[in-house]
């Protein structure tokens, strides 16, 4: 039995039966903690956040070529637009100026149908007062030579009457 105890206290003291003991305490651990499984989930779990992350590369890439391409032509677009406005601007000077010149016009018309108007009344109303002058010249006239011819008088009456009958 000797011979049993020291073989027994060599397995016991020998790094082998340490080296064992430690396997099988690891293994015990790894078992009751799950640690493959945890270690396989948080792989996966990587490699989902990898996957991802290149997924969302592609889609900035993609979104940055559109962004690109959508600013190629925006000087195009914007001298497009500036020369559509200044047609626009000239198109609608000229309608202004269009527009303001016939309005001159008819204004210009209307002062002078006006103007007419005015000369016409002040003509006949000249003409009126000429007229009325002048026959109260010629009655002052007449008045005055008969004063100074009284026989011319009785010729003048004479003469109508002749005229009438």
């Amino acid at each position: 039995m000797n011979t049993v105890a020291q073989i027994w206290h060599t397995i016991v003291t020998s790094n082998f039966f340490n080296f064992v003991v430690m396997v099988l305490l690891l293994a015990w651990i790894f078992k009751k903690v799950d640690l493959i499984n945890k270690l396989e989930n948080a792989k996966l779990n990587i490699k989902n956040v990898i996957s991802n992350a290149e997924n969302e590369k592609l889609k900035a890439e993609t979104e940055l070529l559109n962004a690109k391409k959508s600013v190629e032509n925006l000087d195009i677009e914007i001298k497009n637009k500036i020369q559509d406005a200044e047609i626009k601007a000239e198109t609608m000077a000229k309608n202004i100026v269009a527009m303001t010149e016939e309005k001159v016009k008819k204004i210009q018309d209307n002062v002078a149908v006006v103007v007419q108007t005015e000369e016409k009344k002040l003509s006949n109303t000249l003409s009126k007062k000429t007229a009325k002058a002048s026959s109260e010249l010629a009655k002052a006239h007449i008045k005055a030579v008969l004063k100074a011819h009284p026989e011319l008088h009785d010729k003048y009456i004479n003469q109508s009457i002749e005229e009438l009958g």
